[in-house]
């Protein structure tokens, strides 16, 4: 679960100055039917950062109707996210063009500014720059993980985007190109390992490397410019509230938890903060404002119209390596002051949590009374017990170096921060106790993480490893099988099938298992593996990470994978366990000399002799 603090308010000040001089250009009409769509324009040739392809330069378009509105052209946008790689355009009549990108084909008409492909996943695919020839799946990168199969239900959707119907005017130059907003294209190729790109005013910068949200991990100069700018030109925060529409109405993945959800599916966003949130207008007034600090308590409250615990919409909370602005923070400051409907809106959102929040208090301060303080391994005659509070803590550079023959196995004794290695000792010490018989994995306060982790133990514990999942835009459910190197030799192999652990495996769990923490229990259970405990925290969807027309960052559910069980069960409202163990009342627990605190009773979670019972009953 990735918490963010409201009202953080870490700010920019340097300003990157852009050499290249823009040329103005008057559209000509082509001899065919093919004609010059958008009127005269500027154009800007600005830097391109990467990280994994060498610094370059593009040309973007402003039209003088919305001179502060980046647009590129589609083959461009193509080129800079999938280095190497072409987009063929061709003008095929009417006003509508085929865009092809050799994976898949897509049309645009620019009389109605509709898109429309029946293979829109494959089209906007970039998990290839992890695993040639992957498709757009569900994969973080640990090499102990690699994509196998999938299966779609039904085999093919047509994906139909109206920009028309959000005032987004897609173009052309009448010469076979086809101009797009940047943001748009942007907010279509964004994927579940956090590929996605941004124009912060000066430069564009594509995440293609690294499974981080904030565009800063690319480029640390990425914020500074948005944050310098106190005022907003009017064309580009009309836009951006257009564009934030479009994006938030097909993008996001309604997992169903969010009081909104219904309306927000059915409506879009715009009309539910005409009509269904009491203070949906005046946050639709500040999103629409000229005014920085007004346009940053907007997006917070849209915190309170999204808050399921995995969509983050906090601009402020990405800026915090940015330079100081006090005079922001104080303005910032004010239009909170003034607008506490707004706050009040985000903090009841937030209060959803509560109950999470004292599961895991309890679940901290209790369990290292019974097993001590940082103990991953506990054993109790024939029953041991794992403690495993992360799918995230990932060494990747140890797992990378040791898969490519340049450094030793991952151990707990040469490797620290990684939840996959915690697991694996585990695991080796109870196969390797004769006594031990039944290996119970405890992630009573796992807020989430990586599947590829996930993928791993599911593996190892029942002998596969798979997500099913929706996709909110397509309508289709997939099955994705991956491969795991469950021997660890770095070869994928038929050995990997020969690894077995002969355990009587069970999963504890608590309102605290969250996201991965609920997928995890999700699958043992459909496999008939006990889930013990109080019922998980739900969490459906993966994330992706986005970013707005002026270049904020921030994250959302993914319309690409909520997750559900194999029969298309939703797993949002969490894991029902197969042996509840009650949670009454309260216990104190003494914190300090002078400070006792009340908290769930969650003892019995930690009392093995009782965990071993309940197991016995499962026989």
């Amino acid at each position: 679960m990735d918490m963010k603090k409201l009202f953080l308010i870490p700010l920019a000040a340097a300003v990157v100055a852009v050499s290249c001089s823009p040329k103005v250009y008057s559209t000509q009409n082509a001899a065919s039917d093919e004609q010059a769509d958008g009127g005269t324009y500027t154009e800007r040739t600005v830097p391109v950062v990467t990280k994994i392809a060498p610094d370059a330069t593009v040309t973007l378009r402003f039209y003088d109707d919305m001179p502060d509105v980046a647009y590129i052209s589609a083959a461009d946008f193509h080129s800079i996210v999938i280095p190497g790689s072409t987009l063929a355009v061709t003008y095929t009549g009417n006003g509508q063009y085929t865009l092809a990108n050799g994976d898949a084909t897509a049309t645009v008409n620019i009389k109605d500014d509709v898109f429309v492909s029946d293979q829109f996943e494959a089209f906007t695919n970039q998990m290839g720059l992890l695993q040639p020839g992957m498709p757009n799946v569900y994969y973080d990168g640990m090499p102990f993980v690699r994509y196998k199969s999938i299966t779609y239900l039904p085999a093919k959707a047509t994906t139909t985007l109206d920009f028309g119907a959000y005032g987004i005017d897609i173009r052309s130059d009448g010469k076979g190109t086809v101009y797009f907003p940047f943001a748009t294209l942007a907010d279509m190729y964004t994927d579940l390992y956090y590929h996605h790109a941004g124009f912060n005013g000066e430069k564009v910068v594509a995440n293609l490397s690294v499974n981080e949200v904030d565009l800063s991990k690319i480029d640390p100069d990425y914020n500074a410019p948005i944050i310098a700018r106190e005022t907003r030109p009017a064309d580009l925060a009309e836009f951006t509230y257009k564009e934030l529409c479009f994006a938030m109405d097909h993008f996001y993945g309604y997992p169903g938890r969010i009081k909104y959800n219904d309306a927000l599916k059915t409506k879009g966003l715009d009309k539910t903060l005409e009509e269904d949130i009491e203070c949906g207008p005046a946050i639709k007034k500040l999103l629409l404002s000229e005014n920085l600090p007004d346009y940053m308590l907007g997006m917070t409250g849209l915190t309170g119209v999204y808050f399921d615990g995995h969509t983050a919409m906090d601009i402020t909370s990405s800026l915090g390596e940015a330079v100081d602005h006090p005079e922001l923070a104080q303005k910032f400051q004010a239009t909170v002051a003034a607008n506490q409907d707004v706050v009040m809106l985000v903090m009841s959102a937030i209060q959803m949590m509560r109950s999470m929040i004292a599961d895991q208090e309890a679940v901290s301060l209790l369990r290292p009374k019974s097993y001590g303080e940082g103990v991953t391994y506990v054993k109790k005659g024939d029953t041991a017990v794992c403690i495993f509070d992360s799918f995230n803590s990932r060494n990747e550079k140890a797992w990378k170096d040791y898969y490519a023959g340049n450094g030793p196995m991952p151990t707990v004794d040469n490797t620290e921060n990684d939840d996959m290695i915690i697991f694996l000792d585990a695991l080796n010490k109870a196969a390797a106790d004769p006594e031990v018989k039944n290996l119970i994995i405890d992630i009573s306060k796992n807020g989430g993480g990586s599947a590829d982790i996930v993928m791993a133990m599911t593996a190892l514990i029942m002998g596969k490893s798979y997500i099913s999942q929706d996709n909110s835009l397509t309508g289709q459910r997939a099955i994705v099988e991956y491969e795991v190197d469950r021997n660890f030799n770095r070869v994928f192999d038929a050995a990997d099938e020969d690894v077995h652990y002969d355990l009587n495996f069970a999963v504890l769990t608590s309102g605290t298992s969250f996201s991965c923490g609920n997928l995890f229990p999700a699958m043992l259970k459909e496999s008939g593996i006990p889930v013990i405990g109080a019922t998980s925290g739900g969490g459906a969807c993966a994330i992706q990470a986005m970013c707005t027309a002026d270049g904020f960052c921030f994250q959302i559910s993914s319309f690409r994978a909520r997750l559900n069980t194999l029969d298309g069960e939703n797993i949002d409202s969490g894991v029902t366990p197969t042996i509840p163990i009650p949670v009454d009342g309260t216990i104190d627990i003494q914190v300090s000399d002078d400070q006792t605190v009340s908290v769930k009773d969650y003892t019995k979670f930690f009392d093995i002799d009782y965990l071993k019972a309940l197991m016995e009953e499962t026989k």
